[in-house]
């Protein structure tokens, strides 16, 4: 390249060079009159009236022996200039051919075994690494991992728990930021990040009256079950008792005894406790001192006749032998002792059954 440079430099200067000769020729030729040869012109004399020559001074000429004028030889020395610059130029672009091949061969050299910091420099490969630079402590919204890379499936390298604080290095508009964490850089999703501590107070009281409304909910449901299961243990109950008092209705004799059995035709007869009889009074007088002794049961009437009191037919007998609320078997089922009277003395064993015959 730098020898064509040169020959076109040349070819420019003589020609620059012809030129001039031209010139000078064309001043002479007037100068001499049309008569004038070619060779006469070039020895014009000078408007001094002497010659080059004459004067003693150096004459220049060219390859053809012309003589070459000062204005020629200031043309070539401004070519000569012109192909210096060309050849910088050329040297220049030389030089920057080489530095081109140089960074090819360095893109196509091995990599380093060194790691690179992404962080620092991976901003020339990947926009993700390009952060606006962040100074600052910053909180997340709820339990957050922070990352090797900026990439939802890059390795965790910290976790950190709900409304823990942590130093932001970096932000920009993508969903990962910058931080630092136990001295190294990852990255964390910045939808979890809050850089207020207003914005994280709102949240912590948030949090609260949502406990508080979830522990007063919880309560409510307890309460409901509580009473829901206390109203079935009741309806249970209820039905348990109506299951009995209907089959303590119907009941007409012990089930424990197969002898006879007291009745209206019968007024006496000999139970599985011993002789058994049967009054009709007003129990009421009876009931309420079994209440103050801390009997309270139900009084009502069985289907054949039998005072009741509660699962229990009501009854008088020896309080020596049966004392109040013993329960006796007789032959018309399981007596209570609620009363007593004047039989008990001629016969301790005998019972006085209440009856509405």
């Amino acid at each position: 390249m730098k020898k064509r440079i040169l020959s076109l430099c040349l070819s420019a200067a003589m020609a620059m060079s012809v030129c001039a000769g031209m010139s000078v020729t064309a001043s002479a030729s007037e100068a001499a009159g049309e008569g004038a040869t070619i060779s006469e012109a070039v020895q014009y004399e000078e408007p001094s009236g002497q010659t080059q020559e004459e004067a003693g001074e150096d004459v220049l000429t060219d390859a053809a022996g012309n003589v070459i004028t000062p204005e020629t030889a200031q043309a070539i020395d401004h070519a000569d200039l012109g192909a210096t610059d060309m050849e910088k130029t050329a040297n220049g672009e030389l030089e920057a051919a080489d530095m081109a091949d140089g960074a090819e061969e360095a893109m196509q050299a091995p990599e380093s075994n060194a790691e690179m910091d992404k962080s620092t420099i991976g901003a020339a490969f990947d926009s993700r690494y390009q952060f606006d630079k962040e100074d600052s402590i910053v909180f997340v919204r709820e339990a957050a991992v922070v990352r090797e890379e900026p990439s939802d499936d890059a390795p965790e390298i910290a976790r950190i728990d709900k409304y823990s604080s942590i130093h932001l290095t970096g932000s920009n508009s993508l969903q990962y930021w910058e931080v630092r964490v136990g001295g190294k850089i990852g990255y964390l999703d910045s939808a979890l990040i809050m850089r207020e501590i207003s914005e994280l107070e709102a949240l912590k009281e948030d949090d609260i009256r949502k406990e508080e409304t979830e522990a007063q909910s919880r309560q409510e449901q307890e309460e409901q079950i509580v009473e829901k299961t206390s109203e079935a243990k009741e309806e249970w109950a209820q039905a348990l008792k109506d299951s009995r008092r209907e089959e303590l209705a119907n009941q007409t004799r012990s089930l424990n005894w197969n002898g006879p059995v007291l009745s209206r035709s019968k007024g006496s007869v000999y139970g599985p406790s011993g002789k058994e009889t049967y009054y009709n009074l007003n129990m009421s007088g009876c009931v309420r001192n079994m209440n103050r002794r801390g009997y309270y049961y139900d009084v009502w009437v069985r289907n054949d006749g039998c005072k009741m009191f509660g699962d229990y037919i009501m009854c008088a007998a020896n309080l020596g032998v049966h004392p109040f609320g013993s329960l006796v078997e007789c032959s018309l089922g399981t007596c209570i002792v609620v009363d007593t009277g004047g039989f008990a003395a001629g016969n301790p064993h005998q019972l006085d059954i209440a009856v509405t015959w």
